[in-house]
């Protein structure tokens, strides 16, 4: 996007920087700046120390003309920040009478006593204006430095918050004489792409433009496409997001799983429920996950009758009604076994879908024929039954996990009519096809 007001993020604290504390602030801010056009360039945090923070700060403000500050502004010994930006400045703290009168008010207003220790919160560098804090009581502060300006909050969040939204965020505006902008972003949920393919596949549209930005978040085992665009108004920017979605879908329109931030087992779920379907599941290499799936999501229980982990080769033959023959032929781990599960549990649970998934997560118990990483997806659905065979190695746990996914992707294609992933077999030879 083109350069307009641009700002990074500094948190403080020992806590954060130890690991004690998840720092979320970083992300609360970002989203408030983010939300009226402000770029975010960078962020970082530092320990509760003059120095660090002094370093810290010149490095942010010769990077972003704004940088928004959390945490240390307390009362106690390790509160450092207004220090470490007074080191910057090269000014010595002053005392802002204004505002040791309102943090004694506060005191008054709470009654408690306010010990000597909270009138350092009113301590300010020389040249520093003040940010009253309405919800607590360590007021923040502005600083400018050339063209610069840095301001300053408490990094307790629910302090912070309304103290960036209430008078932050009006004074970086007015600051710059910036009008307020429109920022939109939508978030693209992928499966069954990598990384590095779906970057070739939309090399063109990852380019950045002035009021555009495509970001590529991976969180195994989807990547989510986050779409970034401001504009001047509701529509200009309405219009560019349906417009830049429009152009991703005509490419990977099969591997999109939804664009409103749903799950794959909510897609799945509300598939299902559209045509008044209800599903009964056969789990094997999963051991529940795909059931524990789609249990996550409120009201499940209409359309999800229940599910039998068959992990043993009896349990399939007796629960799920595998025919010995089946597994004597062919092995557990086959589309003939999964095919009879996926028939099983459409049975048992009295669904009008069964779905089913077998294989092998290792580390142990593969071979030449079927490495580890090897399963198969059944499906009865309609009138048909079918299954397919999938090699997606890995260490267990990432295995395990595909395997929920792409069962649930396979049942997910089959009910918008896409293309189904994966090889199967023909019933009268020991040859399997892609499709």
């Amino acid at each position: 996007m083109e350069k307009g007001i641009d700002a990074w993020i500094l948190t403080i604290g020992n806590e954060i920087t130890n690991g004690v504390i998840t720092d979320t602030n970083r992300e609360t801010i970002s989203k408030e700046l983010r939300a009226v056009g402000v770029a975010i360039k960078g962020m970082s945090s530092v320990p509760d120390d003059v120095d660090a923070i002094k370093d810290a700060l010149e490095l942010a403000m010769e990077r972003a003309r704004v940088t928004i500050v959390s945490g240390g502004l307390g009362p106690t010994e390790d509160d450092k920040t207004a220090q470490g930006a007074a080191a910057l400045l090269g000014a010595p703290l002053e005392l802002d009478k204004e505002q040791l009168s309102r943090i004694e008010s506060r005191f008054q207003k709470w009654g408690r006593p306010m010990a000597p220790s909270n009138a350092k919160q009113a301590l300010f560098p020389a040249g520093a204006a003040p940010i009253p804090n309405d919800y607590g009581t360590a007021p923040g502060f502005v600083i400018q430095r050339q063209d610069r300006i840095a301001l300053f909050f408490p990094g307790i969040p629910r302090e912070m918050l309304p103290m960036l939204r209430e008078r932050g965020i009006p004074l970086i505006l007015e600051h710059f004489k910036a009008p307020l902008q429109v920022f939109k972003n939508r978030t693209i949920h992928v499966y069954g792409l990598t990384e590095s393919r779906l970057g070739e596949i939309l090399a063109d549209l990852a380019v950045d433009e002035h009021n555009y930005h495509l970001a590529f978040l991976p969180r195994f085992p989807i990547i989510r496409l986050r779409i970034d665009v401001r504009g001047d108004n509701e529509r200009e920017v309405d219009a560019l997001l349906a417009e830049k979605q429009e152009q991703i879908e005509a490419r990977i329109k099969e591997n999109i799983i939804s664009v409103d931030g749903r799950s794959m087992e909510q897609v799945v779920l509300d598939l299902l429920e559209d045509r008044n379907m209800t599903i009964g599941l056969g789990e094997s290499i999963t051991g529940g996950m795909i059931g524990e799936m789609l249990t996550r999501v409120p009201g499940s229980s209409k359309t999800f009758l229940g599910s039998v982990v068959s992990y043993s080769n009896a349990m399939k033959v007796e629960a799920l009604g595998v025919s010995e023959k089946t597994i004597l032929s062919y092995g557990a781990v086959s589309g003939q076994c999964a095919e009879e599960m996926a028939v099983g549990a459409r049975r048992i649970a009295k669904a009008t879908v069964g779905l089913s998934v077998t294989g092998i997560a290792g580390p142990d118990g593969g071979s030449d024929a079927k490495p580890v990483g090897t399963f198969f997806v059944g499906l009865a659905i309609d009138e048909n039954v079918l299954s397919r065979r999938y090699f997606l190695p890995g260490e267990r746990a990432w295995v395990r996990k595909l395997a929920a996914m792409q069962s649930l992707d396979l049942l997910r294609r089959y009910c918008l009519g896409y293309r189904l992933h994966g090889e199967t077999y023909q019933s009268d030879s020991s040859t399997s096809s892609r499709t």
